[in-house]
């Protein structure tokens, strides 16, 4: 279970109301509704139930509650007493990140940002989905984040470019091929990230396009959990090159056609409310520098 399935839980268990909760927390009813049901089925217990076309909490639910609301103030107690200097808690930023550039951009800036000098600056890192990461900087919990979300009350710019590329079991016969065309896998059983994921409105628009219904037989939340279906040739996926994909186990082709449409930009994004403290903005004014795509993109 993640820090962020317990805020929620908590928050529902008080609103005993999806929408009025999923708007207190700044996120869609459908996160909301899929991270109390991951929390359910990791517990394999049922916390809430409908009641008169009412919510409320099951037994269990109420026997959970009070372990959640200690557990998270005895977090909020750590935060507060840890003993960090001010000039200490100057020097820290704090970065997210999502799991397809962890291995790749994130390990390569930080190793640049330190060889142009910055030693005095040091990071925390949190790696999450996309989507928590930027709820993540929204609720004031990071300084900077790479994702794919973008909104009003911040400032992004492009860093980088993934191309999308298939993934399959080799005892797939499409692993014989060199690479493959949308039309070559599109009625294959498909293996898909959820709808909180930027990948996924990505692959329904593209079907959509094409006038097709995809056969989704997994929805996961990340890329390794697709992977794994991949592997015992479950179906195939559409993904970002992560590190897992280097594996006996999995075949990657590149996808011929509609290159744009499986092509996305991954953002440097900060909040722009606010005072910036000098260490986040030498980090974000290095990124601009050395990584930025597009010098006139960005909100």
């Amino acid at each position: 279970m993640t820090f962020l399935q317990l805020r929620y839980f908590q928050a529902l268990a008080y609103n005993l109301h999806y929408t009025k909760t999923a708007a207190e927390l700044h996120i869609s009813q459908p996160s909301l509704s899929y991270a109390i049901k991951e929390l359910e089925k990791e517990l394999g217990v049922e916390l809430f139930r409908r009641e008169k076309h009412k919510l409320a909490l099951t037994e269990n639910g109420k026997v959970f509650l009070p372990y959640v609301e200690k557990s998270l103030q005895l977090l909020a107690d750590g935060r507060s007493k840890l003993s960090v200097s001010a000039s200490d808690a100057e020097r820290i930023v704090r970065i997210g990140y999502f799991h397809s550039i962890s291995a790749s951009f994130i390990p390569s800036m930080v190793e640049e940002f330190y060889k142009a000098g910055n030693s005095g600056i040091h990071f925390q890192f949190t790696e999450a989905p996309s989507f928590d990461i930027f709820q993540l900087l929204q609720n004031g919990e990071l300084d900077i984040a790479f994702c794919m979300h973008r909104d009003t009350w911040a400032k992004a710019f492009p860093v980088m470019q993934q191309t999308m590329l298939l993934a399959v079991s080799p005892l797939n016969p499409l692993a014989a091929r060199t690479e493959v065309s949308f039309l070559d896998f599109a009625r294959e059983p498909q293996i898909m990230l959820d709808h909180s994921a930027n990948l996924r409105s990505m692959m329904d628009a593209l079907f959509a396009s094409q006038d097709i219904e995809p056969d989704i037989i997994f929805e996961v939340r990340e890329c390794n959990a697709a992977l794994q279906y991949v592997s015992m040739n479950f179906g195939v996926s559409v993904l970002p090159r992560v590190p897992a994909m280097d594996s006996e186990k999995i075949t990657v082709l590149p996808i011929t056609d509609h290159i744009e449409e499986l092509t996305r930009n991954v953002y440097c994004v900060y909040d722009k409310r606010g005072t910036m403290p000098p260490a986040v903005k030498t980090v974000l004014d290095f990124v601009k520098e050395r990584y930025r795509l597009n010098r006139s993109a960005g909100q």
